[in-house]
């Protein structure tokens, strides 16, 4: 099974199977004032043949007005039921609202593709646990048609917690997806996203073939992470 990512800036990105269809997630264009966040529009041909979504929160950063714009009439959605407010002109057969540990399992063209909610845990700060609200980490299992599988681990916006490790480790993890939000977390910061020891703390117990780093935020802050980790550029694509 090929498989291959793009990212698309912010929390966007797509992963093509095979060159059959694509699985998309966070398509978000919108951008505070005074930020120099950097994405690719929603005119580009990435967004074409997206035949499943998985958002993984409410919120601007994740998915707005604009990005509900380039999902496909016919393409299958995996949300939080408060992503609701903005995909009410959906078609509801093709959202499912999803809390933690649910499952759903859809075909399409001939995959079998199995999506299993994983929690995420926000905070480095004492309260941002409460105050954030939950958001949604995916397993995603592609099996094609000859029965090989790939599990792909998507973390979403976490810091790193053993209630997620007692979830996964059952699992054989081929590939994690993980957000990071800076080199290292306060414990009074409101960053939600884990750092880079966490990260580290989540391949050395999971032990994936490879891994792929999101990383959302400004051209400044992309700048200085990149001096202590190899970060997949806005329009890169790599094969997995």
């Amino acid at each position: 099974m090929e498989l291959k990512f793009k990212f698309l800036g912010k929390n966007c990105w797509t992963l093509d199977v095979d060159g059959k269809f694509k699985v998309g997630c966070n398509p978000s264009f919108s951008i505070k004032k005074g930020d120099d966040i950097k994405f690719i529009g929603p005119e580009d041909e990435s967004f074409k043949n997206i035949k499943l979504w998985l958002i993984t929160e409410f919120e601007q950063n994740h998915l707005d007005e604009e990005g509900v714009k380039v999902i496909d009439a016919d393409a299958k959605i995996i949300a939080r039921k408060e992503c609701g407010k903005l995909l009410r002109e959906k078609k509801n057969a093709n959202i499912d609202f999803l809390d933690w540990f649910k499952k759903r399992e859809i075909e399409i063209k001939g995959y079998r593709l199995i999506i299993e909610v994983i929690p995420t845990y926000k905070g480095g700060g004492l309260f941002s646990g409460t105050i954030l609200g939950k958001s949604n980490g995916y397993l995603l299992t592609v099996v094609n048609k000859e029965g090989k599988a790939k599990r792909i681990y998507i973390t979403g916006d976490t810091i790193f917690s053993e209630n997620i490790i007692k979830v996964l480790i059952y699992y054989p993890i081929d590939i994690i997806i993980a957000s990071i939000g800076k080199i290292k977390n306060s414990y009074f910061s409101d960053d939600k996203t884990m750092d880079l020891v966490m990260l580290n703390s989540f391949i050395r117990t999971l032990n994936p073939e490879q891994v792929v780093t999101i990383f959302s935020k400004s051209e400044a802050a992309r700048k200085e992470m990149k001096k202590y980790i190899d970060l997949i550029e806005i329009g890169e694509e790599k094969n997995l």
